[in-house]
This record gives structure tokens, sequence and C-alpha cells, in this order.
């Protein structure tokens, strides 16, 4: 609990509260330096009402006052739910996290040049620049190694003044949210090593293993997951109003552990711990994803989808670059959540607009198996499975569906091979969410081929889950897109027919192939259909073509 500003409850704390109360800015510093997040988890009033009286121009050259001021926001808003106050202390710190970063060159101090370099770290991965965030970062990370500080021995414990793994722990958050996974990884790992003991030098190694967590859960190494929560659990606690942010990562991993062991009890549990995607959380696209798996296997795909709709809409991701993390995430909410509402071409659609990655294909791929298209499913499936990168919970999808595909084409021989080689990939035999896209039936078929019990079996998974209905497909080549669009605009035949650069009767035979594909008779039926498959979906612009 915060101490009241009128009652100090020690000499040490009444020494801190004189501190603060003085306005001297150096020495408001100075104990900044020496308890880091504690100061303003124990004296979050007195920090706010010291720095609510600071000239904003005062924070330009004391980056380490802009740091202390925004945790005492942090906490404070955590505190009185007070999410527009919070909104505006973060967009402070990104802009004048942004202006250092235009000059960090002049910062003297290691002190200050971290703060500064973390801040210009964190302004360029909130506004979504996660090379450059990078850039900055590396730069502070080799001017700081090659500067004045010198480098703690493991003998020694790491002072909370040096903020021990900080710099570390917010690059490998740029790298995770970028989609460089295997820097993150790396990034993670060095701030817990660089992190240090309780009280005041851990955080940064807590928050770092709550993320290595969350990266193996994603990936589908859900023993590994395991183990890097115990190493949170054991790194020191957190304080509620930073354990949402910093622990984020670590209840994330436990929903999808949860969700891949087929255990949706534990899963609505940890998911109503971490509250909504559109919270005020960078990690909120895993949150979003994690929430959309739940409700994609057991809950409601209608309801997930608008769940998913309104964080996208709360974070400014309607258009998600997708060659980003937080971009990739919500695609693959977004299509998982599609296939078991029954829109395969909506997934198919989507696929199509975010080519130049490889993220969607397992979606697309069922698409075209519960539409009965079993070699275009084939041949998705055969082309995926070369990429070792993808998590296991693709590289088993993509087997499945080839598996389901021999099944349904009378090969048998083959359809047991993929499947033995989904069940060989599973992280143990509680690992079962990819089963539960297949039917009953041919479930049990595919294990009986096998000679394995069915993975579903056994009271592994007891509660309804949801497996993707059929529903057959509608496939436009491009110019019938195109022609498509021009109409909704409300554009006649002869006009598209200019517009294009061909007859008019070349536009009408167009026009009667995309109602026959449709299998509606005219055109304000064909429009409505069509926006209710996706298939109006303006095309995404390339990434280098974008403003902003």
């Amino acid at each position: 609990m915060p101490l009241s500003s009128d009652e100090p409850h020690s000499p040490s704390d009444t020494f801190v509260h004189s501190g603060l109360i003085s306005g001297d800015l150096d020495q408001i510093e100075t104990l900044f330096d020496a308890h880091w997040y504690d100061l303003p988890n124990r004296f979050g009033p007195e920090v706010l009402r010291t720095v609510e009286a600071i000239p904003a121009a005062v924070f330009e050259s004391r980056p380490r006052l802009l740091d202390a001021a925004l945790l005492a926001y942090l906490r404070t808003g955590h505190a009185e739910g007070d999410d527009h106050r919070l909104r505006r202390a973060l967009q402070f710190y990104v802009v004048v996290g942004q202006r250092y970063g235009m000059r960090l060159g002049s910062f003297s101090r290691s002190g200050d040049l971290l703060a500064a370099g973390a801040a210009a770290v964190i302004s360029g991965r909130m506004r979504g620049d996660y090379s450059g965030a990078e850039r900055i970062g590396a730069w502070t990370d080799t001017h700081m190694t090659l500067g004045a500080v010198q480098p703690v021995p493991p003998w020694k414990p790491a002072a909370a003044a040096a903020r021990p793994g900080w710099l570390s722990a917010e690059r490998g958050l740029t790298a995770t949210l970028g989609g460089s996974l295997d820097e993150a990884t790396q990034l993670f790992t060095r701030a817990l090593a660089e992190a240090g003991e309780p009280p005041y030098a851990h955080y940064a190694g807590t928050s770092a293993a709550a993320n290595l967590a969350l990266l193996s859960a994603w990936r589908g190494h859900l023993d590994l997951a395991r183990s890097w929560l115990e190493v949170f659990e054991r790194s020191g606690s957190l304080p509620d109003w930073l354990g949402h942010q910093c622990g984020a990562g670590a209840a994330t991993a436990r929903v999808l552990i949860a969700i891949d062991e087929g255990d949706p009890d534990t899963a609505t549990d940890a998911l109503r711990r971490i509250g909504p995607a559109t919270e005020s959380v960078e990690l909120w696209p895993f949150i979003a994803f994690a929430d959309a798996s739940y409700e994609a296997h057991f809950g409601d795909p209608h309801r997930g989808l608008r769940a998913l709709d309104a964080a996208r809409q709360r974070h400014g991701a309607l258009s998600p670059d997708p060659t980003t993390m937080a971009g990739e995430l919500v695609l693959r909410a977004e299509a998982k959540l599609l296939l078991r509402v029954g829109a395969g071409t909506r997934v198919l659609h989507l696929s199509d607009q975010h080519a130049e990655i490889g993220s969607l294909t397992l979606y697309a791929a069922w698409a075209h198996l519960l539409a009965g298209e079993h070699h275009e499913a084939m041949r998705l499936a055969a082309e995926a499975t070369r990429h070792d990168e993808l998590p296991l919970n693709d590289q088993m999808g993509l087997r499945l569906v080839e598996a389901t595909t021999h099944l349904r084409t009378g090969h048998p021989d083959r359809a047991r091979l993929a499947f033995l080689s989904a069940i060989r990939l599973r992280a143990s035999r509680a690992h079962v969410s990819p089963f539960l896209a297949l039917p009953d039936a041919e479930l049990d078929e595919l294990a009986r081929l096998a000679c394995v019990v069915n993975p579903l079996h056994g009271g592994t998974v007891t509660a309804r889950y949801n497996a993707p209905p059929s529903s057959p497909l509608v496939h436009l080549t491009p110019r019938e897109h195109e022609v498509l669009r021009a109409l909704s605009t409300g554009q006649t035949a002869k006009k598209t027919a200019t517009q294009f650069g061909v007859s008019v009767t070349t536009v009408r035979t167009q026009i009667r192939r995309i109602y026959q594909k449709l299998r509606v008779s005219h055109r304000k039926e064909a429009l409505a259909k069509a926006e209710s498959l996706g298939l109006l979906r303006a095309p995404r612009l390339p990434s280098h073509d974008r403003v902003g």
C-alpha cells in the first residue's frame, strides 16, 4: 500500500518524503536512482505533486525525472482507473522521448543517457517505428558499454541506479513486436542475466522472464514456457500496477498454454485477470490473439470477432502491417475466427491481400479443405511445411490438413504418415489444440490408421469445443475483383469498360460471371453478398507506399 504523504513510517521514509517535497530536482533524481520503481510505488502522490509543478521544458534535459513522472502516472492511473490520464502521460513521454532520440549525444552522464535512450526506444516502438527504435537502442547500448559505465561482476549486486537489464528488456520488447523473435529471445535472456536482486533492481529481469514465457508459448514449446514462468515467479514480486504492464507476457503465456492443452476453465480465468485487449498494454496483439484462440476453440467466434475489431479500433490497427509481429497476430486472430464462423471466402481474401507473408497459409489451406477443394488444400499445406520457422501449432495443423486430405481422397497410408507426423510434433501428450479442428469421425479414423490413441480422448479435453463448419468458397479472378469494386462505386458497365479499356460486352460477361459465383441475380444483392464475404476491401498498399 502507498504511504500517505502526511504519515512517513520510518526514518528512511521521512528522508525520502522530505527529499520529494523539497523541490530539489537533483535530490529527486538521486532518490529515483536509489529506489527505481519502488519510489513511485510507495510515494506516487508525492512524486506527482512534485513533477506537476515543474515546467515542461525542464524534462528536455532531465530524462530520469521524466521516467519517474511516467511511472508515478502509471501507478496512479492504475489505482484510480483513469485511462485517459494515463494516455496523456504516455503521449507526453512519447513526444519527449522522440526528441531525446534526435540528440542522444548531448547527454554526458551515463544515467541520463540510459534514461534518454530507453525513452527514445519506447517512443519509437509506440509509434510503430520498430527498426528506428532498435537502431537507437543499439547505439545507446554501444555507448553505454564503451563509456564510463563499469560492468558489474556476477559476485556483486547490481544497483538500481544502473537500471540493470532495462535497456535490453526494452529492446527485446521492440524486437518482439517488430517480428524479430530470435533477437528478442537473445535480448530478454541478456536482460535476465543483467538484472539485479529484489527489492529495487529486479524489475527488468522479471519482465524479461515473463516475455520469454510468452515467446515460448507462442512457438508451442509448452514445457519451456512453464520453466520461464517458474523463473518469473522466482524473480521478485511486482506491485499490481506494474504487474499489469510488465507481467502481461506471463499471464498471456498461461492462456496460450491452457488453450493448447484444451483447458478452457484455466484459460478463462487467466483472460479475466489480464483484461480485454482494448486496454493500454503494449502486448495487446498477443492478448487479442489469445482471446481469439479461446473464442475460436471454446467460446463464441462471433463474439471474438467483435472483441478483435474493438481492440483494433482502440489501438489504430484496422489496417495492420503484416510484416510486424503485431500485424501478423491481428491477422491470424481474424483468420482463425473467420474459419469458425464459416467465412472461408473471407479467409482466402485476407490471405490474398497479404500474400507476401506465409503466416495465413494454414488458415487458407483449412478454408480449401472445408470447402472440399482437396487438391488446393494439399498444395498449400505442402508448400507451407517447407518453412521450419512456423510455430508448432502451424506445423501440426498443416500436417493435419495433409492427413485429412489424403484420407478423403483414398490414400490411407499417406494419411497415416501425415497424422503420425502431427502427433510427433506435439510438445506433450496434453498438446491438443490443433486436433480440435478435425471432425470427430475423421479424427477417430486417423488415430485408428496410425495405431495411436485419439488425442482428444482419455479425459484430456472435457469441454465442448468448436469445429470449423464446411463452407463453399467464392473464387473471383483479379479482373472480376476490379469490376466488382467498380460496381460498388456506382459505375455503369459502360464507364467500367472505358476504365479498363475493354468492350461493354466483355464487362457485362464478367458481371454475369460474378453474379453466378455469388449466386445472386442483381447488383444490390451482389454488392451485399460481396461485402459480407470481405470481397470489397481495398487491396493493402505496400508498406513503402503508406503514409505515416
